[in-house]
């Protein structure tokens, strides 16, 4: 039995869509990723980041990134619900007509907004029903508040 199984097109337009946060993975000298929040206009992908900094230095270096989305079960209280990621694989480009997604056209902090170019995307959700790694720490919970 399969442990996973795609996400269709309308799950994953739904999940990214609910989601606001997931993890830009950069390279250069060494990998690099870090958690950030995302926009989801037009069927596009933005994230907003200040001119300056690590961040800024990889993706003038290379601007291929990987981005995660991911609804992990630790922050999920019903068990019933799988584990979901949408893995997107492309490069950054920078937005030059911010109104074309609704931006603000100006920037006081000189914040600067890429969309990412999709060249590839997985997406995944697991088939265990109850997860068994969380099941056991409910259980475990459960007993100890029993004795």
């Amino acid at each position: 039995m399969a442990v996973s199984k795609k996400l269709t097109k309308q799950q994953t337009e739904i999940f990214i869509k609910e989601n606001r946060h997931g993890i830009l993975a950069m390279q250069g000298d060494t990998p690099y990723a870090l958690p950030m929040g995302y926009l989801y206009k037009r069927r596009t992908i933005l994230l907003g980041m200040s001119d300056g900094g690590r961040k800024a230095t990889y993706i003038n270096r290379n601007n291929s990134v990987c981005f995660t989305i991911c609804k992990p079960r630790w922050e999920i209280t019903d068990l019933k619900i799988p584990c979901t990621s949408v893995a997107v694989e492309g490069v950054l480009e920078e937005v030059t007509n911010r109104s074309y997604y609704g931006l603000p056209t100006n920037s006081p902090r000189r914040l600067k907004v890429y969309k990412i170019m999709v060249k590839q995307m997985g997406t995944w959700r697991c088939n265990r029903k109850p997860c068994e790694l969380f099941a056991q720490k409910k259980a475990k919970k459960k007993t100890i508040k029993k004795a």
